[in-house]
Formats: C-alpha cells, structure tokens, sequence
C-alpha cells in the first residue's frame, strides 16, 4: 500500500478545490485581522483529512469488522482539527463557529452513512459534500469580521452554486463517455435543468442589482462548458485534461468572486 493509501489522503484532486477556493474568497473579501484565518485553514484542512479515515472506520463498523488502523487516523486527524479549532474559542472568542462546526461533522457523518450504502457518489450525496466543504466561505468571513453577516451565507451560496455546477458537468461528460443511451440523456436533462436554474438564478440577481460584471465573469467559463456539452457531448473524456481546466475555472471563479464581493 502507498502513503498515500497508509495515511487515508482525500483521494478527490478537485475536493481540495472545492475547501480552498472558498476559505480564499472568504478570506479576501473581508476586512480585519487575518491572523484567525490561519487556525481556521489548519482546522479545517485536518478536517477534511479526517474524511477518509471516518468513511473507512464508519464502512467497517457497518459491516461488523475491526478498522484500527482508520480509527486510529480518525482519531488523529480530529484531535488535530480541534487542537488547531481551539485559538478561534480561547483566544479569539469566536464561538459563532460552534454551529458551524457541529454542521460539518454532521454533514460529514451523513457523508459517511452514504459511503456505506455506496450512496455517495449520486449526485445528492456529491452536492451534500460540496454543501460541507464550501463552507468554509462563511468560516473565513465570520472569523475575520468577528460577526455573522449575511455576506458570509452569499459567499456560501455563490461558492456551493459553483462547485454544483461540476457535480453535473463531470457527469455528463462521464455518461456521455461511458453510458447507457438512456442514462446520457437523463445526465443531459439533469445537467441542462441544473444550469438553467444557475442562469435564471444569476439573471434574477443583476435585476436585484445584487450582482455586477464580475460575478457573472466568475461563473461564466463554468456555464460555457457545460452548455456545450449539452448541446453536444463529447463521446470521448480525458480526465487529466478535465481536471486542468476545472482548476483553471475554480482560479477564475475566485478572481472574479473575490471582486464581487469586495465591490458590494
């Protein structure tokens, strides 16, 4: 077995993108002490280290088997999420992060439930994840402005918005690769369905004035892909390169997201 393997990593490339970019936009688009951020990125990040170990314990207990080796990194990894946690309660007095952190670890139990049904690769158990690990958005804001403002829930809705969009881009593309001719299409529906309701959700916000140019660059390169793939799906993927440009997108997102929201 590999380290990698030994230390139970977060096997998803994209799902590092999916924590950081949001911490980032969190982090930038408020104004205050940054220092807090730094306790903030290390919780989290042991965090979400702790996922694989709790889904690899969590199967084998479901299944009456012993799992000491992933109890043990569990274990580890939480204690480390909660020893660096613990300056944003002591020091910072920051405990409207309590809530917040008692959802993820709920969120990340129901993920694990999933795993052992083999429910969370559907696209519900996949955008539950994303719900889990955007949150960061509003943990970044929050422990630098001190308070919860509602810029923090925009940052967490913009941010799980994006990441969606993947969910069922990379999906389609993989049934549109791979699938049966009725499952392409009911991908194509889902992922036309999906993006429409982004669009019309992004429309109703310029008419609000509740967003401006930038926000509409920063989701664009996301819609262009996938509407041409809904349009006309490629029969062939290359993973690698899907993978590159979704990096390249979640940079543009931030770019532009960050702008966003500093301009409100």
């Amino acid at each position: 077995m590999s380290w990698r393997g030994r230390l139970k990593l977060p096997k998803e490339h994209g799902a590092w993108a999916m924590l950081y970019v949001p911490l980032a936009i969190g982090m930038l688009a408020a104004e205050g002490e940054r220092r807090p951020v730094l306790w903030l990125s290390l919780a989290v990040t042991f965090l979400f280290l702790a996922r694989e170990s709790v889904l690899a314990w969590w199967r084998a207990r479901r299944r009456g088997r012993e799992a000491r080796s992933a109890r043990t990194l569990m274990l580890l990894y939480l204690g480390l999420a909660l020893t660096f946690g613990a300056p944003l309660l002591l020091e910072y007095r920051l405990f409207g992060m309590i809530p917040l952190a008692i959802g993820a670890l709920g969120l990340l139990l129901v993920n694990a439930e999933q795993a052992a049904r083999l429910e969370d690769r559907t696209i519900l158990g996949e955008l539950l994840a994303i719900f889990g690990l955007t949150m960061t958005a509003p943990a970044a804001h929050y422990v630098i402005q001190r308070e919860w403002e509602p810029m923090a829930w925009g940052l967490w809705g913009a941010s799980a918005l994006y990441f969606a969009s993947s969910v069922f881009y990379i999906k389609l593309r993989m049934q549109a690769a791979h699938g049966r001719p009725e499952r392409r299409e009911q991908m194509r529906r889902q992922c036309a369905i999906y993006h429409a309701f982004l669009i019309a959700a992004l429309f109703g916000l310029a008419l609000t004035h509740r967003m401006g140019v930038f926000l509409a660059l920063a989701f664009a390169p996301a819609l262009g892909r996938a509407l041409r793939h809904i349009l006309r799906p490629a029969e062939r993927v290359n993973l690698r390169r899907v993978g590159l440009v979704e990096i390249f997108n979640a940079l543009v997102f931030l770019i532009f997201a960050t702008l966003a929201f500093r301009a409100l």
